[in-house]
C-alpha cells in the first residue's frame, strides 16, 4: 500500500524536513499523552533517522549500487546498514 498520494505530496511540499519530523514527533507525543516512559529518544534519533533513510532509498533506488550511492556510502556501509535494521542483503533491479 503506497502511503504518498499527489493530495499528500502537495500538502507537505511547502514543509521542511525538520518540520515532518517535528509534526511525528508531537502526534506520537500526544498520543502517548506526552509519556515516553524514559525511551531515550535523543540517543535512539539517530538511528531511527537513518532507517528512514534507507527506507526511503530502498524505495526510490533502480539498485543496491544505487542505493548506495544516493545514501552517500560505499557498498560495504550499504551492506551493514542493511544488515543492522534487519533487511535480507540480496541482489535486485528495478526498471
Amino acid at each position: 500500500m503506497n502511503k504518498i498520494d499527489d493530495q499528500f505530496v502537495y500538502y507537505i511540499e511547502s514543509l521542511s524536513l525538520e518540520d515532518i519530523i517535528s509534526i511525528k514527533l508531537e502526534t506520537i507525543m500526544r498520543s502517548l499523552n506526552f509519556k515516553f516512559f524514559n525511551f531515550p529518544l535523543w540517543k535512539s534519533f539517530h538511528k531511527i533517522v537513518s532507517e528512514a533513510l534507507v527506507n526511503s532509498i530502498i524505495g526510490i533506488a533502480s539498485n543496491n549500487s544505487e542505493a548506495a550511492r544516493l545514501l552517500g556510502i560505499d557498498m560495504n556501509q550499504y551492506r551493514r546498514c542493511l544488515k543492522d535494521f534487519g533487511y535480507e542483503i540480496k541482489t535486485w533491479e528495478r526498471e
